[in-house]
């Protein structure tokens, strides 16, 4: 399946479009990202650049708002997932797990995205905290599968079922 597929993306960065564009382009260069917009896009906040979802005419429950900060995406608070900022570490994976998130997400058919990113709103590291939930689901589910295992079969096949059924009675 690919990730993209039926999916708008956008990408909305606060820089100025000599800036933002390079930078775009090196993340994405296969052109998945189908709209560019930049710092003028939106709205100057108490000083901060802020992204308004309601001025992108799309469905607001289809909308995600990734960047570093949250102030970014106050206007609408469930509709963001703050990242932690990159420090220049090559082996920074947050981009990676990103996509696993989003993944989860497009599989699971999520009608309204605000409800999942709103369980994600307080955490610090709301990708870590979608990792541990995925882990923690998976142990529980290899739990399962375990108990399962070991439970001792009840002794009936259809032999010994149909002979209960079916007893002859004895000879007299």
């Amino acid at each position: 399946m690919n990730l993209y597929s039926g999916w708008l993306l956008t990408a909305l960065h606060a820089s100025l479009l000599q800036t933002a564009y390079p930078l775009i382009d090196s993340v994405d260069p296969h052109g998945f990202i189908m709209y560019r917009l930049f710092r003028d896009a939106t709205r100057y906040m108490d000083g901060h650049h802020v992204k308004d979802v309601s001025c992108l005419n799309r469905d607001p429950s289809k909308v995600i708002i990734v960047d570093c900060k949250k102030e970014a995406f106050r206007l609408q608070p469930f509709n963001g997932i703050a990242l932690k900022k990159w420090d220049g570490n090559s082996d920074d994976r947050t981009l990676y797990e990103l996509a696993a998130f989003l993944k989860t997400i497009a599989v699971n058919g999520v009608d309204d995205i605000r409800a999942v990113l709103e369980n994600y709103a307080l955490e610090d590291d709301p990708i870590e905290a979608f990792k541990k939930r995925q882990e923690l689901l998976a142990q529980e589910e290899q739990q399962r599968i375990t108990d399962r295992s070991q439970q001792k079969p009840s002794g009936l096949s259809l032999g010994s079922l149909t002979s209960k059924l079916w007893q002859r009675s004895k000879p007299q």
